[in-house]
């Protein structure tokens, strides 16, 4: 790895793009290009997608290049139900009322990613924590189209804020499981709509 500042410069503007949908799915990601972007040697870029294909937001098919992975169908749905699988582990290992500090003035999909946050940081459990942050990332560039499908996104996202507040552990449950099916459902709508806007 790169030593130092320049790495971790890199490494962070690149999972903020990613997660932002900056560079989408399918897209080829060249060290040398970005290093240009970026003002910044061929190396530090380089190691920044090693760790982020170990994270999961890119992939080196073959060891032949870089790119942002493109979902299937299936493999939202399953990265939608497993989200909902380490949430619902989380809502019934919560110990206290949550102190929600979501941002309003966020976007919606970092408002969600603050949200499902805060239920882990309240396990007390730090793997919680590091699994969900790590599902964050990966959903961002879905997350961030979901109030174009979803016509009552921000009133499922604040009822489940409330839930997440009262700690009322079986309601939250309830709730994150209606979220996340409706999601897995959508799969295939979210693709589509992932897609016209790279077109």
């Amino acid at each position: 790895m790169s030593p130092g500042p320049t790495f971790e410069r890199v490494y962070l503007e690149l999972k903020r793009q990613l997660r932002e949908g900056t560079r989408p799915p399918g897209t080829p990601l060249e060290p040398a290009v970005i290093g240009d972007e970026l003002g910044t040697s061929f190396t530090p870029v380089r190691d920044a997608l090693h760790r982020l294909v170990g994270e999961g937001m890119v992939e080196n098919p073959l060891h032949n290049g870089f790119a942002v992975p493109r979902l299937s169908e299936q493999a939202l749905r399953d990265l939608y139900a497993w989200n909902g699988d380490v949430l619902t582990l989380a809502a019934t290992r919560v110990r206290a009322p949550i102190e929600l500090a979501v941002d309003p003035s966020a976007s919606a999909a970092a408002q969600t990613a603050a949200l499902f946050r805060q239920i882990a940081v309240a396990t007390g459990n730090s793997e919680h924590v590091r699994a969900v942050e790590r599902l964050n990332e990966r959903l961002g560039p879905y997350r961030r189209i979901e109030d174009r499908i979803f016509t009552n996104a921000e009133d499922e996202r604040l009822a489940i804020c409330a839930l997440a507040a009262e700690a009322s552990r079986s309601p939250l449950n309830r709730a994150l499981a209606r979220y996340h099916k409706r999601r897995i459902a959508a799969a295939g709508g979210t693709l589509a709509v992932l897609q016209a806007e790279i077109r």
